[in-house]
């Protein structure tokens, strides 16, 4: 079957018997609408039964006497009309059947009762994709009558009595929005806003809803809701803002939205100084395995890192020392002892999967409706942006995304965009690996150390006294045993390190030594850590033949 946009298509039955597509009741003064003959789940637009309710009343095929009774439309335009007189369809079935058409339905005094927009989506969908709307704001979502692209009337006003007060009734004018999400799919929605109106009325509203291959999706399902580290990524929305110093300049930014790999962030804690118990009553910390972690306060007198001691209680943490100073209402995050991590692409693959469910997705003592919540990152590229596309924030904190305990590798991939509206990134990571010969990997006693070639500071070049030794970008020593490893990968923190009297955010010329005793011998090299993850430098010792230690 196909759309029906010709009326000789249609045909008026003399009885209400199903056996044409349409029933004129003059007794009810209804249009009943039948799937059956040319007329199927395809539907028919409202201007071709318009067509054919005129043929009918000039015809009179089965001798209704139709033209006794008062036409039942009125047109507007070619996509919005009124059923007037008392007139109206027989029932939701018959309306849902009507393509591109908006109308109003006025009873026999002429007052309004009933308003319907027709609803139609323009774009790419696949023919099995469930489209769904929302016609109240953080209300519930109805799915579209048909899979794939919408063509659909949606009742947007009802008012029974017709007395303009909708107490009986409802009044959804003002807010429709559209959504499109599948699995392994890119999402998208539409708003009013998206069209240029405020306000719906009875006539025909296209929406831009596009859908197509999301190649960061993956991972099914099933292996999101059931195992790690999927099960340990978490979507908190704040009513306040959370603190964090991203791009540490000294300045605290501000987010509503919190991604939590494997950790658990907050914003209402509050200490004592002097003494080791941090409070908050947002709850859903407990477990033992935050026991000997670590605690991070983002902002205050007391900014830092402390050792946990103890299991968490829900409103509780203590720590193995105490707190230098007072403080209230401050934003810090719970590491995990045992540090759980996620890649970008399955941080994104939870949140998508998140923003499927019918179910609240806030792990705050709030409640957030996944699949009508706003959209929350997006990849550009390899690059996952969050909080780009200004998510509304029902708890009020903001619409800045970050997200917290993400893999140490994907740092200088990721974008977090403030309440402010501004983008903000970590200081950028660069990597350094270093590979070994055959002679330093067998030699159980080799070691390395990586220092800087020259420095601004006296006497802190490599070969003076004073030689430093570079800071990874977590303040270790870059040095160590080579462990029968071919290479070890080192990170650094290009934008941030200065030591030495290093100038920051520029290249860092190093001297890299190695030696072992048994099969390695002394090596030396020199390389460049420049703003890259791809940095190599490559120690090749001869074969040791001369050491001995009887």
């Amino acid at each position: 079957m196909a759309l029906i946009v010709d009326p000789d298509l249609l045909a008026d039955s003399a009885a209400d018997d199903g056996s044409t597509e349409v029933y004129i009741n003059t007794t009810t003064k209804t249009i009943k609408l039948v799937i059956v003959g040319d007329l199927s789940t395809d539907g028919v637009t409202l201007k071709a039964l318009y067509s054919f309710l005129k043929e009918e009343w000039k015809d009179d095929p089965n001798a209704k006497n139709l033209a006794a009774f008062p036409f039942p439309m009125i047109p507007i335009t070619d996509e919005s009309f009124e059923i007037v007189d008392g007139w109206n369809f027989f029932n939701d079935a018959g309306r849902y059947l009507i393509r591109t058409g908006g109308w109003t339905v006025r009873n026999t005094s002429g007052n309004v009762t009933e308003k319907w927009s027709g609803i139609v989506g323009l774009g790419s969908i696949e023919s099995n994709d469930q489209l769904y709307f929302q016609q109240v704001s953080g209300g519930a979502s109805t799915n579209v009558q048909l899979q794939g692209q919408v063509n659909q009337a949606v009742q947007i006003l009802s008012d029974p009595n017709g007395d303009g007060v909708y107490g009986d009734g409802f009044d959804r004018r003002t807010f429709f929005k559209l959504f499109g999400r599948e699995r392994a799919q890119l999402f998208d929605d539409a708003n009013l806003t998206d069209i240029g109106v405020t306000s719906l009325d009875a006539q025909v509203y296209r929406f831009p809803i596009t859908t197509g291959t999301d190649l960061k999706v993956t991972e099914s399902d099933v292996n999101i809701a059931a195992n790690s580290p999927y099960t340990q990524i978490n979507v908190r929305y704040f009513d306040q803002a959370f603190q964090r110093d991203v791009d540490l300049v000294g300045t605290n930014r501000s987010f509503g939205i919190v991604v939590d790999v494997g950790t658990h962030s907050g914003v209402d804690g509050s200490f004592t100084s002097g003494l080791s118990v941090l409070t908050t009553t947002e709850g859903g910390i407990t477990g033992a395995n935050y026991t000997g972690g670590t605690l991070i306060i983002h902002e205050g007198a007391a900014k830092g890192t402390y050792t946990i001691s103890g299991t968490p209680t829900a409103t509780t943490v203590t720590i193995t020392t105490t707190f230098p100073a007072t403080a209230s209402n401050i934003s810090f995050t719970l590491q995990r002892a045992a540090p759980v991590s996620a890649t970008a692409e399955q941080i994104y693959e939870k949140i998508q999967y998140l923003l499927r469910q019918a179910t609240d997705i806030d792990t705050t003592d709030q409640t957030v409706t996944g699949k009508t919540a706003d959209l929350l990152m997006r990849f550009v590229g390899d690059t996952l942006e969050c909080g780009t596309l200004d998510p509304a924030n029902p708890n009020g904190g903001g619409s800045g995304v970050i997200v917290e305990g993400f893999a140490a590798g994907d740092t200088n991939r990721l974008i977090f965009r403030d309440n402010s509206a501004t983008n903000r990134t970590f200081p950028f990571v660069a990597a350094l690996t270093l590979q070994f010969g055959a002679n330093l990997t067998g030699d159980a006693a080799a070691r390395y150390w990586v220092y800087f070639t020259t420095l601004p500071g006296a006497s802190n070049d490599y070969g003076e006294s004073g030689a430093l030794i570079v800071d990874d970008n977590s303040g270790a020593d870059m040095a160590g045993l080579i462990s029968g490893s071919p290479s070890i990968q080192r990170t650094f923190n290009y934008d941030g390190n200065v030591q030495g009297g290093r100038t920051a955010g520029t290249d860092a010329a190093i001297t890299v030594v190695a030696i072992g005793l048994s099969t390695g011998q002394y090596v030396r090299a020199t390389g460049t850590i420049s703003r890259s993850t791809s940095n190599v430098v490559s120690l090749v010792a001869a074969l040791e033949r001369n050491y001995a230690n009887p």
